[in-house]
């Protein structure tokens, strides 16, 4: 299952208008080719974090965001905006400078996931599981727990079968009010 993440499409949305104007617009700007390297590496960066996939599909993401962002977008650009406004002079280096911008902002984004989750997998795995036992009711109170409800609450409480697959991750939007 694949979901939006709309404020980092909204900033997305920005940063590229932002990228088109710089690209299409008749200006000289110095250091071009560092400009254009981390244009693209924020780019790259946004477009990933845009959608909130399960782990499965991050290595679809991950050679969506190559396709369109580090081959699409980087020659993409170029060619387009020697067409948009002719003044602007096709560059082989302003791709080159794209591509490595692209391939960095993709390698943050895959090695940051990549150590939240195995953060995540580290911190379920520190904790230990209860033991949940129900402390029978003393003989010496004379009363028995016989009804329904006890029964069914010692029968949930043993946590002895259980193993650490059993464990269920649980997320913010899984939990409602």
């Amino acid at each position: 299952m694949v979901s939006i993440r709309y404020p980092v499409l909204i900033l997305f949305v920005l940063s590229l208008i932002g990228a088109c104007y710089l690209g299409f617009a008749s200006i000289h700007l110095p250091y071009d080719k560092l400009i254009h390297f981390s244009t693209f590496c924020l780019l790259t960066l946004e477009f990933f974090f845009v959608f909130d996939t399960q782990y499965k599909s991050l290595k679809v993401l991950r050679n969506i965001t190559l396709i369109i962002c580090t081959f699409g977008g980087s020659v993409g650009s170029e060619i387009i905006q020697n067409l948009v406004n002719p003044k602007r002079v096709f560059d082989v280096y302003d791709i080159v400078a794209n591509i490595l911008g692209s391939l960095l902002g993709l390698g943050i984004s895959v090695g940051y996931v990549t150590w939240s989750k195995n953060r995540a997998r580290h911190k379920r795995s520190s904790y230990r599981q209860l033991n949940t036992h129900i402390i029978e009711a003393s003989e010496d109170d004379g009363e028995e727990s016989t009804d329904q409800n006890s029964l069914d609450i010692r029968e949930r409480a043993d946590t002895q079968s259980f193993t650490n697959e059993d464990y269920v991750n649980i997320q913010l939007e899984d939990v409602k009010h």
